[in-house]
């Protein structure tokens, strides 16, 4: 019993704790973006600016959706809100529907909900990679031998900019469809463990679970610093034009 409750608390921290605390923190900070992006230049700067995160954003939903066979009914990539209507916010969805007798379908709308945060950050260190390698290998091995080409470090930061404003923000839909699948995920944990227990311990599960979430966890960690430093620069813009 002991063993089980030290890999159950293993896949806890590792496997859920750092990756939803990092993930929180930055959605926090994407919808403090979007909030200052509109103060700054108006409601269209969120969609101006932010466009590209958002249809990231729903993209994202609409993989895992996918990736945990839902039936998708109908996909917005990116919209226009109805001004007229103050109970219409939506930038985007995506209306799904699943088998209610399927734990693995109910455990999916957990991941489903939070998509992007799980997503963009793997997006924005991919285009990172892609775009601008020199800026990666500084990151991540403190090396500069790599140039980068002025047009693509232009792409790069415009990129990072959309999805730091439009790509994070969960809604209060999102939270909600993630909630239904909590019992669901819990029960797929507890019986993960229990055959963890029976296959391996708690010293290997624990460089395991470290090795497996390392790129995530660091995803998540460079989407926080470039979300933070597009914060600190709208806060500047918003308080040069309102001074």
């Amino acid at each position: 019993m002991q063993t089980y409750l030290e890999i159950l608390s293993l896949v806890f921290g590792y496997g859920i704790g750092i990756p939803v605390i990092l993930g929180a923190l930055v959605a926090r900070v994407s919808h403090q973006n979007k909030f200052l992006s509109v103060q700054v230049a108006g409601f269209w700067a969120q969609i101006i600016f932010g466009g590209l995160g958002i249809i990231i954003h729903e993209l994202s939903h609409l993989v895992v959706a996918l990736l945990f066979g839902h039936h998708i009914k109908e996909v917005a990539l990116i919209r226009i809100p109805n001004r007229q209507d103050s109970t219409d916010q939506s930038l985007g969805y995506v209306s799904h529907t699943w088998n209610q007798a399927s734990l693995y379908q109910r455990a999916g709308n957990v991941f489903i909900g939070i998509a992007p945060v799980l997503l963009c950050p793997l997006v924005m260190l991919g285009l990172t990679r892609l775009l601008v390698p020199g800026i990666y290998t500084f990151l991540f091995n403190q090396s500069i031998d790599q140039v980068n080409h002025g047009w693509a470090t232009i792409v790069w930061f415009l990129v990072m900019v959309s999805i730091a404003i439009g790509g994070f923000d969960l809604s209060r839909a999102d939270l909600e469809n993630s909630q239904t699948g909590l019992t669901s995920l819990l029960i797929v944990i507890l019986v993960a463990s229990g055959v963890l227990t029976l296959i391996t311990d708690p010293t290997s599960l624990k460089t395991s679970l470290s090795a497996l979430m390392a790129p995530l966890d660091g995803a998540l960690l460079f989407a926080l610093v470039v979300n933070g430093l597009v914060y600190v620069a709208l806060l500047f813009l918003r308080h040069l034009l309102h001074r």
